[in-house]
């Protein structure tokens, strides 16, 4: 199936859910010469593209984990994204645009974790950007531009805006979301002058804090990065460098946890909170000119938010906690986290359990996800922006309720490749139908189907076995929850 959008005609490929149009280039190839330049508009096609297999993914290190499939594809046009558009029913249709997560140094449009047939299904016009990430993306150079990453998302935005009617979406109806760093990116945009107006609804889920990182601190690692490649920190000099090169050192680059080979439990634990992201969104004054803490305090910033987070987003992060690590790893651990050995005693109480590495993955869980996740819900309600909070609370074996592994809920995609072995052989239907149909519910301007939060009250829903709401979840150990049902 052929359309014709401003940026020419475009060829994609009819399925039983969806057509989907993979790969279109939203800017120019940023590959060999302008890894570091900003994003710049694509001259419209001539000939029909052929949006029919995924193109190529933004440069990314190998990274150590088998949680869900990461593909890299090599080539130029790393600048493009999918559309997954409906076949049956009436447009204009809401559009979601979807922000990959990956800590800002993996990631890409390309895993079919992320394949919107589902939204598209149900009346939901689905696109899936790729952004840069790692230098590429966040690195400060001579040019002193920061936030190339976001600058992407915006260019992506913008692609939306000019051509998603083509394609049956309603370039007025947008909803921005996206887990993990792709949340976290979300979240930044609303502090981004150029994206205003580009989105009317946010969907965050598991967005991990610092949100923003101090430009001084970013100018410093860029700093670092050029001198460990022994070149200036000059976007001449970046650019010239072999990708394999700079490759090489994003892998030394990257946290403990996710760094292959695998770590001892106790290893993990005694570097726990202590090896923050490198590359994040920066508060630089002039891309980024607002932190969303302040921006959400805004009334009218957003029609509606929807945020929240899995109830133990950091088991797997520490790997399979059902060997425990050491009491005195787990001691140091708390201890980065400026926590004591009474803390340590007190969640392990919560938690009802002896294992200690429960007790510090639960204590990096709250401070990293659930709290600040709870400070932006206060700060949007308060501002009377219409917000609704969830918690994932289904354990996965081996893991409980990780980060990510609400994602194939949320996609209606259990089956999706490598998902069962995440979730194992009894992840629950009725589940993926509740939370997927929450997301496209607030896709259409509608409830996401439980009650608004509130600086009061703060109900939130917990999408468990059994889902239900409670009242102020995102303060409540996992255990806690399971009695508030």
């Amino acid at each position: 199936m052929s359309v014709n959008a401003p940026c020419g005609p475009i060829a994609g490929i009819t399925r039983a859910a969806d057509t989907a149009y993979l790969g279109i280039p939203y800017a120019r190839a940023p590959y060999p010469t302008r890894a570091f330049d900003l994003p710049q508009p694509r001259e419209p096609f001539t000939t029909c593209f052929k949006a029919t297999g995924y193109g190529p993914s933004p440069a990314h290190p190998h990274v150590g984990q088998d949680l869900f499939p990461d593909p890299v594809i090599a080539g130029e046009d790393a600048l493009n994204l999918n559309v997954h558009a409906p076949t049956r029913g009436d447009g204009p249709f809401p559009v979601v645009v979807w922000l990959y997560g990956g800590g800002f140094f993996t990631g890409s449009n390309a895993s079919p974790w992320y394949d919107g047939a589902s939204f598209a299904r149900d009346g939901v016009v689905f696109v899936v950007p790729n952004y840069r990430v790692a230098a590429e993306g966040f690195m400060i150079l001579d040019d002193g531009v920061a936030n190339r990453a976001l600058l992407d998302i915006t260019a992506a935005l913008t692609w939306v805006r000019d051509n998603i009617a083509a394609f049956g979406g309603d370039p007025a109806n947008v909803t921005l979301a996206g887990q993990s760093a792709g949340a976290t990116a979300a979240l930044a945009l609303t502090g981004v002058p150029a994206a205003r107006g580009l989105f009317r609804r946010l969907a965050v889920m598991s967005a991990g804090t610092p949100l923003l990182t101090p430009l001084d601190r970013m100018k410093q690692l860029s700093a670092d990065f050029a001198d460990r490649l022994g070149i200036p920190p000059t976007r001449q000099a970046l650019s010239a460098t072999p990708t394999a090169r700079r490759m090489a050192l994003e892998q030394e680059w990257l946290p403990g946890e996710v760094r292959a080979p695998a770590e001892s439990a106790d290893d993990r634990a005694r570097r726990a909170g202590r090896d923050a992201l490198r590359w994040q969104p920066t508060l630089d004054g002039e891309v980024v000119t607002t932190a969303p803490e302040e921006a959400l305090a805004e009334p009218g910033a957003l029609d509606a938010l929807l945020i929240g987070t899995t109830t133990q987003e950091w088991n797997f992060l520490l790997g399979d906690l059902s060997t425990a690590p050491s009491t005195d790893a787990c001691l140091h651990g708390m201890a980065n986290l400026g926590r004591t050995a009474d803390d340590l005693a007190t969640y392990l109480t919560e938690l009802r359990s002896d294992n200690p590495g429960h007790a510090l993955a639960q204590a990096l869980t709250d401070r990293t996800f659930r709290c600040p996740a709870r400070t932006i819900a206060d700060t949007a309600a308060r501002a009377g922006i219409p917000t609704h909070t969830y918690q994932f609370a289904w354990p996965a074996p081996h893991f409980g309720a990780a980060h990510c592994a609400d994602l194939p809920f949320v996609f209606d995609h259990l089956d999706a490749p490598q998902a069962p072995q995440l979730l194992g052989p009894d992840a629950p239907q009725h589940l993926a139908d509740r939370m997927h149909t929450a997301l496209t519910r607030f896709a259409h301007g509608n409830s996401p189907g439980w009650s608004p939060y509130t600086a009061d009250e703060r109900r939130t829903m917990v999408f468990d076995q059994a889902p239900y709401e409670c009242t102020d979840a995102l303060a409540k150990t996992p255990n806690a929850l399971r009695y508030s049902a």
